[in-house]
């Protein structure tokens, strides 16, 4: 007797194949100037927030992304291996961070995933980095990089996180969703 067990496979979009076939034309060349490329893979990354929903540019880890969403990982292995197909590329990983980058700045934009447009404001408020000439967080902005950023942190270290830290990372989380932010559950 056999079992025959089917898994969903994720189908991307057209919007998502469409973008991702600008990216990979760019990458070849085609048209010959880097600006084509960067606006290409600012297109592909729109595209990815667009068809998956959540922040996954908020990800530094790749296993932690492939637990969050393995269709998402599908995607980035074959954006990987066809950009690879076309373009000798010593560092993927930049041309990845890039993309992240991008998918950043649209979230923003758009105001996707809980993200909120940076907003030029009067007095003083938290920076990026802290130095001079650094970009001004809203404390919408602010929520939701550093309480996703310590929810991270709290999922990382399970093992050393007591039971009253865990109830704060489940009340944490609790208060991430609310505040519309996904992804973050693995």
């Amino acid at each position: 007797m056999s079992t025959v067990t089917t898994a969903t496979a994720f189908v991307p979009t057209a919007a998502l194949v469409e973008a991702r076939q600008g990216a990979l034309s760019a990458a070849q060349g085609l048209g010959g100037a880097e600006r084509s490329a960067y606006g290409a893979n600012r297109t592909y990354a729109a595209a990815l927030n667009d068809a998956f929903g959540f922040a996954w540019f908020t990800f530094r880890d790749a296993g932690e992304l492939k637990k969050a969403s393995p269709e998402f990982a599908g995607e980035k292995d074959t954006f990987y291996k066809a950009y690879r197909a076309v373009r000798e590329v010593s560092n993927m990983s930049k041309i990845w961070g890039d993309i992240k980058g991008y998918g950043e700045a649209d979230a923003k934009n758009r105001e996707l995933f809980g993200w909120v447009a940076d907003v030029e404001t009067d007095g003083e408020t938290e920076t990026e980095s802290g130095g001079a000439g650094s970009a001004k967080r809203s404390p919408d902005m602010y929520i939701t990089e550093e309480m996703t950023a310590a929810f991270k942190r709290l999922s990382r270290d399970d093992e050393q996180l007591s039971a009253k830290g865990k109830i704060f990372r489940g009340s944490l989380l609790a208060a991430l969703k609310a505040y519309g932010i996904t992804g973050l559950e693995g």
